[in-house]
């Protein structure tokens, strides 16, 4: 199990983010907004790149692209990291899915990181992304592979007259997920800890049940936020089971 927390992104000013191309009513500093639906849009058909400059050499296992409108018919869809504006090594290949494009690489370190997208036969004329991703994640072991639970939720308002007409406007859906896990202790313990202490149920994080795996749908890496606070059941020799409770954002 991983979980990606630290989006070095959005840390930074609007002027360290530098888009080919950019609508001024959907610029780009709107991947760095929690929200999927704040969306970058670009204004050209032709490939479209978005350099970040961190100002320093910062370490990267973690890439995703959410919220987006591009297709299964892009050509490319790229990553890489650079000692310059101009200069970047060879790109890491980030594989297309509807969802959520994601990658985890061992880890490079630049200041400059450039995410390219070519999308040319895309029918609504332009690329459209909700949340740039750059960061690391934390590897969660003893993980919860079997004791958990997704829950398929949505927000449709349904209301019922006294004879069972039925009133009914639609919403979206999402999911849940709760997991329960085995006893806990040490480097990863004061991972989750230091994870919970920065991001709270205030920030969004990348959640991935199965590490890298994309063959089961229901539980895809989902874009979600923690729902409670964590407790920690003392189990003995300063490990302890605990139990997460997610829910995914739009």
């Amino acid at each position: 199990m991983r979980i990606a927390y630290d989006n070095q992104i959005d840390d930074l000013s609007a002027s360290a983010l530098t888009a080919l191309t950019s609508d001024t009513n959907y610029p780009i500093e709107n991947v760095q907004d929690q929200r999927l639906t704040t969306v970058w849009h670009s204004t050209a058909l032709t490939a479209q790149t978005v350099i970040i400059d961190f100002g320093a050499a910062v370490s990267i296992t973690t890439a995703a692209i959410m919220g987006h409108n591009i297709t299964s018919a892009a050509s490319v869809i790229t990553v890489a990291g650079g000692t310059s504006a101009s200069v970047f090594a060879t790109a890491e290949t980030l594989t297309f899915s509807e969802d959520m494009i994601l990658k985890f690489f061992d880890a490079q370190s630049y200041r400059y990181w450039k995410f390219t997208v070519d999308n040319q036969g895309n029918a609504d004329g332009y690329i459209s992304i909700g949340r740039l991703w750059l960061g690391t994640y934390i590897q969660i072991s003893p993980t919860s592979l079997d004791d958990f639970t997704v829950t398929k939720r949505r927000s449709d308002n349904v209301a019922y007259g006294r004879n069972r007409q039925k009133f009914a406007s639609t919403g979206v859906g999402w999911r849940e997920f709760e997991l329960t896990f085995p006893k806990t202790g040490g480097s990863v313990l004061s991972n989750i800890i230091s994870m919970y202490d920065d991001v709270g149920q205030h920030s969004s994080v990348i959640f991935c049940n199965f590490d890298s795996l994309t063959d089961y749908p229901l539980v895809l890496p989902c874009y979600c936020s923690i729902q409670e606070d964590l407790q920690f059941n003392h189990a003995g020799r300063q490990k302890y089971k605990w139990s997460l409770r997610l829910q995914e954002d739009k």
